[in-house]
């Protein structure tokens, strides 16, 4: 019987135990491979948004300078102007590691940020900020658990120090991810508590195997985006650069790739995303708000990071498709109200690189769908990130206010502009 059941089971068991010993062997720290970074770079798949291994390994690389680029769901919209094809075509210094999923806010972004808090520090980073993510909770943060990996609030309660915004982000973490294992600790840290040494034990324990496991399967993780959609188009780019060729270019391309609605959005994605129930759209955003919300909060958190790691941060603000907002009835003041206050957040605090392009929301061939950039959008965002990257940057002066950590800044809305002064 014995010698019947091993038969039938000794080989799963064999083969179990051989994956895990090969993940125990796995090395959380492996050396630069430029061709695994550069697949991961602009991979923009969840596996390598939760990845600490790949964006350790690319922003550590030594010989090529890869940047973290924050931000969601327009790193996708990879037409031949998007800044990765640009950096590869015209062989920049740099090559952007893009950073964002649909739906990841700033919670997620910080989150993710306690992988790398190294390889920020004194370094250089962009944000793109979503004027879409500063809605009601209820509506976004249930998001976080898909971009959240255990590894990332490992990496926070190992990093955290007790401030007010260790936490604040601890309490929000057990409000929107309550049933998490971490749960626990994260409590300890949203009461001001001491972690005891059995939960750091605990702590370097876990972190240690999720660091084993997330090196073992982090070479199945970069997809083939480099290939089919950076290198051909990157290879198609004139030579050698020149501002005007490639507006006229992408306002050609774009010509042509928006002929089937009168928005100026890419065909494909009016097709399958609104011409079966364009009715039902009009009108669907008149009552949308960006002015309050607790993403004031959360980005907050973000900032207090980079004001920790001293990283030097370019943030932009995209514009919204004009034609699109006049649709679906979408308040211009409302946004530019929005902007003013995520611009008075950045500034008060000494975050001067800003590119606000939210009033470009109307130029020809700027945006690819309803609130993406695209062709001329994207050749406008290299404009000003390219210069920042490249020409040499005052080094930033932060003087973080938590005050923005606070409902009464998430909740204000500013009857004037520059109508601020209470939080000064």
């Amino acid at each position: 019987m014995r010698k019947r059941l091993w038969l039938i089971f000794g080989p799963v068991i064999c083969a179990v135990a051989l994956i895990l010993i090969t993940i125990l062997l796995a090395n959380p720290n492996p050396k630069s491979n430029y061709d695994v970074e550069k697949k991961a770079a602009v991979a923009t798949t969840p596996q390598v948004f939760k990845s600490g291994v790949l964006k350790r390994q690319a922003l550590s690389d030594s010989d090529h300078r890869f940047v973290p680029f924050f931000g969601s769901s327009e790193w996708k919209r990879m037409d031949s102007m998007h800044p990765s094809v640009l950096a590869e075509g015209y062989q920049r210094s740099y090559r952007p590691f893009l950073i964002g999923q649909a739906g990841a806010t700033s919670l997620a972004q910080y989150f993710g940020m306690q992988q790398i808090t190294d390889q920020l520090q004194d370094k250089q980073a962009v944000f793109v900020i979503s004027p879409q993510w500063f809605v009601k909770d209820a509506q976004k943060q249930k998001a976080l658990p898909m971009f959240y990996s255990k590894a990332q609030g490992l990496d926070f309660l190992q990093n955290q120090t007790g401030t007010d915004a260790d936490r604040y982000v601890a309490r929000r973490f057990v409000q929107v991810n309550p049933k998490d294992s971490l749960t626990g600790m994260m409590t300890k840290v949203a009461d001001g508590k001491t972690l005891s040494k059995t939960d750091n034990a605990k702590i370097k324990s876990y972190l240690h195997v999720s660091n084993k496991e997330d090196a073992f399967f982090s070479t199945w993780k970069t997809a083939d985006t480099y290939d089919k959609k950076i290198a051909p188009k990157a290879e198609k780019l004139p030579q050698p650069y020149n501002q005007k060729v490639l507006s006229q270019l992408a306002t050609k391309t774009a010509q042509k790739d928006t002929s089937n609605n009168p928005y100026h959005i890419k065909n494909s994605f009016y097709t399958k995303r609104i011409k079966s129930h364009e009715a039902k759209l009009a009108g669907s955003q008149k009552n949308f708000n960006y002015v309050q919300s607790r993403e004031y909060n959360d980005f907050q958190a973000v900032l207090n990071q980079f004001a920790e790691s001293n990283t030097d941060v370019m943030f932009v603000i995209p514009p919204v498709n004009k034609k699109w907002a006049e649709y679906t009835g979408l308040n211009e003041q409302m946004y530019q109200k929005s902007v003013e206050k995520m611009k008075f957040q950045l500034s008060s605090q000494g975050f001067n690189q800003v590119a606000d392009l939210s009033k470009n929301g109307n130029k020809p061939y700027y945006m690819e769908d309803t609130v993406h950039l695209g062709w001329n959008g994207w050749l406008n965002f290299d404009q000003h990130v390219n210069r920042f990257l490249t020409t040499k940057q005052k080094a930033p002066n932060y003087k973080i206010n938590n005050q923005f950590l606070d409902n009464q800044w998430a909740m204000y809305e500013p009857k004037a502009k520059d109508d601020f002064s209470k939080f000064k």
